[in-house]
Formats: structure tokens, C-alpha cells, sequence
């Protein structure tokens, strides 16, 4: 666990002050021989005898972690000299304890002070926070505070009975500074459990120290007797002692650094972390890799191909939903690019065929190949909604005419099921005799019918045709980050699924109505945290469904244009990308392990 755990003293005569700290040191491979395999093999993971003459102490003893002599003069010079007993556990010139995890190559080093400048700087102002400015009910107890700038910090503040002490008890806290706020909060039952064992050792025997020397002599007593006197102005009372005096036991600290090292191992090997994931990728976005290995065209190759603004009209259309059609003479042509344009689209939006014989409607198919002799029908055309892009050849690299073409795609379709596979066979291998990249050379492109598109793209095709213009992500990272990108407006589409849902649910009949009410249920309790009370903001959160409006923002501030804003700024997207979230969502199946 990335933490420093340390007792800090209120002292009569210096005020707030470490005493005492643990903190550990770890070795961490190279990141340069990481990226190298060959280096990575020969990695040797123990420290050269030149690292282990720059550490603080004896080199023997202390084996992990790289702390070198000039951060230690520098954190060495920025400590306080002046010191009591009572706010001192040893010399901080030099480490007081070192105890070595071989299995992890970890070194935990205990000391007067953090060994590095920086860190004494946080532990400083969380010991003056802890015994000076914060405060929970009846003074003693666990309590958080803290931010990002100083770290997190958990204190566990508790008196030790003295009799040389004003009011009889002297102020300690135990402190566990952390810069990660989620691990700390999440091991608050575990630290505290822990804190409490060692606090409440330490009273019971300060406790019996205290009535020791309270039966030799009664204290009490000589402090009222030197109050009275005004002759004797000798102080009785606030004496420095060290923490083994009051205590009885010199091997206090040796105790504290096998606690305090215990607690920060058992911490760091009770919470991992566990990648938990939804359904595989694989079942919602289309692998790229294996369209390429089926001959096909990678992202960049396909804009390169097509052209930039054919690319960026034909991707904004099949974003939206609009149907998008290849027409041209070479089967395995159109085939290819209607394959390499798939992984543009979640699975569940692809509805492709790759070369058909007649027009298919675009409820069956968004994504459709045509040979050059079919016609569109004049009823699809004035209805709108349709991108086509005709494919022309400049030089003849089909081995058969048009007609044949079209007869082998119609014998195609209706021959048996062993006949197809050998057809499919045969268009395969005829596409792999002539590279793609060397037939698409041969052709021109040109979109001959399209309807007019949206001002704005969506932000998907805007990252998109960042990505490819990036000269520094290669074709395997390219391919990974688009599958990212488009999985991450998946998963905005089943928020925005959800949302509509609860508002239909909402604003329906009294009796379609679900109940709001949650049943009564019973939960394990989980300790409370007590939070430092300073000023702040209150926010207060709505249950009220987020109501989704139709009309652009121009229209005006309706309540329900203002819940649909809200939704899209939640999401982090804009009224051009509610197309593509209406048509994502359009034909999202809640089976293979894609509900909202």
C-alpha cells in the first residue's frame, strides 16, 4: 500500500510534531528494458553495488527502493533541529528500522521523518491539521481530511496518561497519508480495526505506568500544594517524556515499525484491483483484423482509396442511418469495400450485402453492393435517405462482361448449399489473385445521388478522421482505438436507451404506471466515516426522469428541449449526434449481452 503511517505528538513546548513513520521503498523495472524483449530477458532485478552505495544506511540492510544520498541531504536539511524528548522516537540522521519483503522487493523504513523533503512537507501539515484544526466527537477517534494538492489522510487521534502532563494525558494521533482517496476510504474498517489494536495497547500500558507512580505519590496533590504557594514558582506540571517512558516498555518502537509495516503489506494485499467487463467486444463492434486478413481494406487504406470528402460524405450517411449503396461492374471490387467499410458500425447496426443482382429496400439493408446495370427505383430516390456512389472503371480487369456478372450472382443465390460454398470459394480466390489495392487503382468514384446531410457531422466521424490523419498510430493501433471509440458511443446509446425507457414508463397511463417506491430492504451496515465539518457547498440530486424533447435548440426552453440538453451534455455529446444515437439505438437487440 502506497502510504506513510506515522504517530505524531502535541508537545508542551514545540507544539505538533512527528515522532515517528514508516513509509516503503519499492524497486521498479526499467520501463525501457520493459518495452525491449530482448532487454526484458536479461533483466538482472538486483541493485548494482554502485545503487547500493548511494542508498542511505548500510546496503546490506536496507535492499530495495532508490533513495540516493542527494534527496536525503536535501529532506534532512528541510527538518526541524530542535527537538524534546517527548517529540523525538530517535535520530532522524539516520533510519531507525528497515525490514525487507524479498517476495516483493519492497523495504519498509521507519524513521523520525519521511526520507524524502516533499513527503515530510504533506506529514508536517496533516499533524498540524490532525492535533491543532480538526476534531471529532470526544476528541479521540478516526476522522478523514484532505485534498489532492496534500493528500488524503485518516487520523486516529487518542490520549496516554501522564503524570508530569497538563491535565494529566498527553494528545497523540496516529496518521495514514495517502494520495489515492478511493483505497483509503475503502480500507476504513481495516485501518481503523488495526489502529484501535495498537492504540488501546499503548493506554493500557501508560495506564499502568500512571497508577505506579500516582500510588508512590499523589501528584494531584503536589500540583495543588504548588498553586497555593506563591513563594514557589517551580513548574510541577508539563515535563517532556518520551513515549517509552510512558509506556515502560523500550521496545515500544520496534513494536510500532513491525505494526506499522504489518498494516501497510496486509493493506496493499487486501484490495485489488479487478477488471470488470461487459459483454466480450467481440460481440458488439466488428474486428478489423479480420477483414483485412479476408483481403480487405484497412481504415486507412479506405479513406486513402475512396478519397477524403467521398469518405467523409459516405461515413456521415452510414453514421446516421441512411443507406448507403456501391454500385459498380467488379464483384470482388464492391465486395471488398463493403466488407472494409463494416467496422465502422456496432454489429448490431451492419444489416450488409455485399454484391447483390436487385435493389434491396432500407429496412433490410443499410450497406448495400450493386452491379452497375441495376437501377435504383424513382420511389427510393424521391423518398430520400440513400448515398450512391457509383463505381467506374478505367481499364477492364473483370474477366467477364456485365451480363456474366449478373448471371453468375443469380446462380450464385439459387444453387444448393455445397454449389454455394464453392462459389463463395471460387469469388474468394478470384479476389485474391488481383490485390485489392492494385484493382481499386483502376477505378474512379463518384457519388451520383445523395440527400442533403446535417450542418455538422457527429463527433464520432470528427475522431475518426482524426485518427487516420495521425500519422504516429499504426494500422494495429489504429484498429484498436476505433473499436475503443466506438464501443465507448455504445455504451452512451444504452444510457440514452435507459433514459427513454424510464420517460415512457413515466409519462404513460396512471395504470401502466410502475410504483416509485423502493421496497424496504435490508443491508449489512458499514461503518460511519466522520468528514472534517468545514464550509462548503450542498448539492442535492433529482430523481425526477430526465425528460427527452424533440426539438433542436434553437426552439426555445421547453422543459422537455432542457432534460434532452442535460441528458446530451451528460453524455458528452450534441444535438448532431442525436441521429446517430437514435439510430444506433434503433436496432439495439437487449439479447447477446447488449440491453440497456
Amino acid at each position: 500500500m502506497n502510504a506513510i503511517v506515522s504517530i505524531c505528538h502535541f508537545c508542551e513546548l514545540h507544539g505538533p510534531s512527528v515522532v515517528f513513520c514508516t513509509q516503503a521503498f519499492r524497486d521498479l523495472v526499467d520501463l525501457d528494458s520493459v518495452v525491449s524483449e530482448e532487454a526484458s530477458r536479461g533483466i538482472d532485478l538486483t541493485l548494482s553495488q554502485e545503487e547500493c552505495k548511494t542508498k542511505v544506511g548500510d546496503s546490506d540492510l536496507w535492499k530495495y527502493g532508490r533513495l540516493y544520498k542527494e534527496s536525503y541531504e536535501e529532506s534532512k536539511n528541510g527538518t526541524p533541529s530542535e527537538t524534546c524528548v517527548a517529540c523525538r522516537s530517535f535520530l532522524h540522521t539516520q533510519p531507525g528500522f528497515i525490514s525487507n519483503d524479498d517476495s516483493a522487493r519492497v523495504s519498509y523504513v521507519t524513521s523520525q521523518y519521511p526520507l524524502q523533503h516533499e513527503l515530510y512537507i504533506l506529514l508536517r501539515h496533516a499533524c498540524i491539521r490532525s492535533l491543532s484544526c480538526e476534531s471529532c466527537p470526544g476528541r479521540e477517534g478516526p476522522i478523514y481530511f484532505g485534498d489532492e494538492a496534500r493528500g488524503h489522510v485518516l487520523s486516529h487521534t487518542f490520549f496516554l496518561r501522564d503524570v508530569q502532563a497538563r491535565g494529566f494525558q498527553r494528545w497523540y494521533s496516529i496518521l495514514v497519508l495517502m494520495k489515492d482517496k478511493m483505497l483509503l476510504l475503502n480500507s476504513w474498517p481495516f485501518i481503523v480495526q488495526h489502529l484501535k489494536q495498537t492504540i488501546s495497547l499503548l493506554q493500557e500500558s501508560a495506564s499502568k505506568i500512571y497508577e505506579s507512580e500516582e500510588s508512590k505519590v499523589s501528584h494531584r496533590a503536589l500540583r495543588s500544594a504548588a498553586s497555593m504557594d506563591n513563594h514557589r514558582r517551580q513548574r510541577v506540571a508539563g515535563q517532556p517524556r518520551s513515549l517509552f517512558e510512558l509506556v515502560g516498555d523500550e521496545d515500544i518502537w520496534k513494536k510500532l515499525h513491525t505494526s506499522f509495516t504489518w498494516l501497510l503489506k496486509a493493506g496493499g494485499l487486501r484490495l485489488q484491483e479487478r477488471l470488470v467487463e461487459g459483454p466480450p467486444v467481440s460481440q458488439l463492434v466488428v474486428d478489423g483484423s479480420e477483414v483485412i486478413s479476408n483481403c480487405g481494406f484497412s481504415i486507412r487504406e479506405l479513406h486513402s482509396t475512396l478519397g477524403a470528402t467521398i469518405f467523409h460524405h459516405l461515413l456521415h450517411h452510414l453514421l446516421i442511418g441512411r443507406q448507403v449503396i456501391l454500385r459498380g461492374t467488379c464483384a470482388p471490387t464492391v465486395t471488398v469495400l463493403i466488407q472494409s467499410l463494416q467496422p465502422l458500425l456496432p454489429k448490431h447496426c451492419n444489416r450488409a450485402v455485399s454484391f447483390s443482382p436487385h435493389y434491396i429496400d432500407s429496412a433490410s439493408c443499410n450497406l448495400l453492393g450493386l452491379h452497375s446495370l441495376v437501377k435504383i427505383p424513382q420511389t427510393v430516390i424521391d423518398a430520400g435517405s440513400l448515398c450512391l456512389i457509383d463505381i467506374k472503371s478505367k481499364e477492364e480487369y473483370c474477366d467477364a462482361s456485365d451480363q456474366t456478372c449478373l448471371s453468375r450472382i443469380l446462380s450464385h443465390q439459387i444453387c444448393s448449399t455445397n454449389t454455394r460454398e464453392e462459389h463463395k470459394k471460387t469469388l474468394h480466390e478470384d479476389s485474391r489473385q488481383v490485390a485489392p489495392a492494385d484493382v481499386v487503382k483502376s477505378f474512379t468514384f463518384q457519388i451520383t445521388q445523395e440527400d442533403p446531410l446535417p450542418a455538422r457531422p457527429p463527433q464520432l466521424l470528427t475522431r475518426v478522421e482524426a485518427a487516420i490523419g495521425n500519422p504516429t498510430l499504426s494500422p494495429a493501433t489504429l484498429r484498436v482505438y476505433l473499436s475503443t471509440v466506438i464501443y465507448e458511443w455504445i455504451n452512451k446509446v444504452k444510457v440514452w436507451i435507459h433514459v427513454q425507457s424510464v420517460n415512457k414508463v413515466a409519462s404513460g397511463p396512471p395504470e401502466q404506471r410502475v410504483p416509485t417506491s423502493i421496497p424496504q430492504t435490508t443491508f449489512p451496515r458499514t461503518p460511519s466515516i466522520p468528514i472534517s465539518r468545514n464550509p462548503g457547498h450542498h448539492c442535492s440530486l433529482s430523481r425526477s426522469p430526465v425528460s427527452l424533447g424533440t426539438g433542436s435548440p434553437e426552439a426555445g426552453g421547453t422543459p422537455q428541449d432542457s432534460g434532452r440538453h442535460q441528458l446530451l451534455s451528460a453524455l458528452g455529446a450534441t444535438e448532431w449526434d442525436v441521429p446517430l444515437l437514435e439510430f444506433w439505438s434503433k436496432n439495439f437487440r437487449p439479447n447477446s449481452g447488449q440491453s440497456a
